[in-house]
């Protein structure tokens, strides 16, 4: 028993006693999963023996939870986005939690806003699906206060994510080339945001190609209609227009098939157009668009599970990388046909 009652007995003294980290005392003392049963007794007896008393106000606070988490998006508007947030909302909603949602409209610094004030939206959690990818958003993600989710479309991600991650088990944009080339389609042009936003997308054209024709290539300002509209212009506009548009997801897919009718040009006979996302919308057009799945309520399902997991034990468990097979779904856009010739 310690004597010295002007010294303070720290955590920190305990874990040196029993020759562990600090963690493994917290789980000691809070009776939680990942520690043996040999140890917690040795970290037992080293609390007895400093006579060491747990702040248990201090616990309180901070094992206190919310029950809500924080949904952080790039544009609301996207159609796949509402597929998303809904499966977020009813899956918290069946654990028991509320959800705050956030837009960043692929902002560089609002992604890494949200991670930076997490705190100030009182939430357990955060589930993320960004656009810009941020240097610095790895480094922040693992010091975040909370435990966070990673959607993840378009980005390779490195070691410095310490977070779990739900993606795609290949490129999306392999499926929507290859699907192109066996058509027999030769001029692909390529139409996306600022060409590092969901970079992977726009590597996949590259890849598929001998040598990329910068001039069938189109970035606009984001990934909306009007971005789909203007790439269409842009296209139009050329001396040999593409014979196909591998468009980086729906929305601008969407617009290009609605502005290629009104110039009079064919889809698909003239132009062939894949999107990504395989959003509601894409049945709605005339003629209804290619894409590939991405599956969103199944992967927001997912990342709220594994969430909500985590916060229950206390952000102790490995982090987990799980991967789904995204699947080309062909429609009228790209239908294989032989071409009319012109009279």
């Amino acid at each position: 028993m310690n004597n010295n009652k002007d010294q303070k007995i720290t955590i920190e003294d305990v874990a040196k006693k029993a020759g562990v980290g600090i963690a493994t005392v917290s789980r000691a003392i809070n009776n939680t999963s990942g520690i043996s049963a040999k140890t917690k007794a040795k970290v037992l007896e080293a609390i007895e023996e400093l006579g060491f008393t747990p702040n248990t106000s201090a616990q309180s606070l901070k094992v206190r939870h919310t029950h809500q988490i924080a949904l952080v998006v790039s544009d609301i508007r996207n159609a796949i986005m509402p597929e998303i947030a809904w499966s977020v909302e009813q899956t918290a909603k069946h654990y028991g939690y509320r959800v705050v949602q956030i837009n960043t409209s692929g902002n560089a610094r609002a992604e890494l806003e949200a991670i930076h004030e997490v705190k100030k939206l009182h939430v357990d959690g955060m589930i993320i699906l960004p656009l810009a990818y941020p240097k610095t958003l790895g480094d922040l993600i693992s010091k975040s206060p909370v435990p966070i989710s990673i959607i993840n479309y378009g980005k390779k991600l490195g070691p410095e994510y310490k977070a779990d991650i739900v993606c795609m088990s290949k490129q999306e944009g392999n499926l929507v080339m290859e699907h192109l080339l066996k058509m027999g389609r030769t001029r692909i042009a390529y139409a996306g945001a600022a060409k590092d936003m969901i970079e992977e997308r726009y590597f996949a054209y590259e890849r598929a190609l001998p040598q990329v024709d910068i001039s069938l290539t189109y970035f606009g300002d984001d990934f909306s209609l009007q971005t789909g509209m203007e790439a269409a212009n842009y296209f139009y506009s050329l001396k040999e227009m593409p014979d196909a548009v591998y468009a980086c997801n729906d929305m601008i897919a969407i617009g290009m098939v609605n502005r290629f009718k009104e110039l009079g040009v064919r889809v698909p006979e003239d132009v062939a157009i894949v999107g990504i996302d395989n959003n509601s919308w894409t049945t709605l057009t005339s003629p209804q668009i290619s894409s590939v799945t991405i599956l969103g309520d199944e992967c927001a399902r997912l990342a709220t599970e594994l969430l909500i997991k985590r916060i229950k034990e206390n952000n102790q468990a490995p982090y987990e990388k799980v991967e789904f097979e995204p699947r080309l779904i062909v429609r009228e856009s790209s239908v294989p046909m032989k071409r009319t010739p012109l009279q």
